[in-house]
């Protein structure tokens, strides 16, 4: 919802929001607006017209530019047909929801999760070794191309806790998230010069 209401600059509030958690959060509650469900999937949703409101970043030259680039990115991930780039894939996209275990990832891949592992073994790689590198490469991206919060962060990477984010941040980079940021902040900074 943050990231929605910063990207638009509008005060949107979700038509619905559910979630799976055994506790109702009064925070989430007085930030999304409207009373919290309960269910078996976290789950938000907004009206078709608050979904048509454009971002403030939206730049049609900018788009022009980073277009070609972006497609023949795409076309290289097609490429890769291996079970694991279909897990970090699917695990992309099922993150922010909070969508995080093997069952959710086979579920999403339309395959048992005993074929999701036998898959995986065969690349010689696990399902939470793709869980981790997914995690990583997203944080990473997030910290350097956002502005977004550490809370944020973690939510978007399906952590139900920050310091959880925290230690596993810190295990993949040996730096904490505010180092890191810094630490790209002054590259990016001497880089410039």
């Amino acid at each position: 919802m943050g990231l929605f209401r910063r990207a638009t600059k509008q005060e949107v509030t979700p038509v619905k929001v559910v979630l799976n958690a055994a506790k109702p959060d009064s925070a989430l509650a007085e930030l999304a607006g409207i009373k919290l469900e309960s269910g078996s999937i976290n789950q938000i949703s907004f009206s078709k017209a608050d979904l048509q409101w454009p971002f403030v970043s939206y730049n049609a030259a900018m788009w022009n530019y980073f277009e070609p680039e972006l497609t023949k990115r795409l076309a290289d991930l097609e490429i890769d047909d291996s079970t694991s780039s279909r897990v970090r894939s699917a695990l992309a996209e099922l993150l922010p929801s909070g969508e995080t275990t093997i069952d959710d990832v086979a579920r999403e891949l339309g395959i048992s999760k005993r074929t999701l592992q036998r898959k995986l073994k065969e690349e010689k790689t696990t399902f939470q070794k793709q869980l981790n590198s997914t995690r990583e490469s997203l944080a990473v991206h997030y910290l350097i191309n956002t502005d977004i919060t550490t809370n944020e962060i973690a939510f978007l990477l399906g952590y139900q806790e920050l310091n959880s984010f925290l230690r596993a941040f810190s295990l993949w980079t040996g730096k904490s998230v505010s180092e890191y940021r810094r630490q790209h902040q002054n590259q990016s900074k001497a880089n410039r010069s």
